[in-house]
């Protein structure tokens, strides 16, 4: 009897580990969405940077070479700040994807252990 209930705590046990993990997992999620959030926070305000930049220039600029110039220092300054945002986005999802599969195979591996130990049959006869 003592065997069984051994056992029976082992499984639950492992059981509390998935669910650890489950939970850990979400964790995870929420932390990569907020961070996620954050950048496109960002990318909208330099969007909005950008447009007001260009407004300013269609104003003060008249001649159309100083113009075409000035828009293409523009283009290149807010189009280095969207590709940085995106590679932002990119190393979170990354690093998120990482902390996922490091957690899994860490539980995979200690409930496979445990899930083992519940299924030997006891040495204490």
């Amino acid at each position: 009897m003592a065997d069984n209930t051994t056992q029976v705590n082992q499984a639950q046990d492992a059981t509390r580990s998935v669910h650890r993990t489950i939970q850990d997992l979400m964790g995870v999620q929420m932390n990569v969405f907020q961070r996620l959030g954050e950048v496109q926070r960002k990318a909208f305000s330099q969007a909005v940077e950008a447009t007001n930049a260009q407004f300013q220039l269609l104003s003060r600029t008249r001649n159309p070479r100083e113009f075409a110039s000035a828009q293409a220092d523009l283009v290149k300054e807010y189009g280095q700040r969207y590709v940085d945002c995106a590679n932002q986005a990119i190393d979170i999802t990354v690093q998120g994807w990482q902390e996922y599969g490091d957690r899994l195979e860490k539980t995979v591996n200690t409930v496979t252990d445990k899930a083992q130990r519940a299924a030997s049959p006891s040495k204490a006869a």
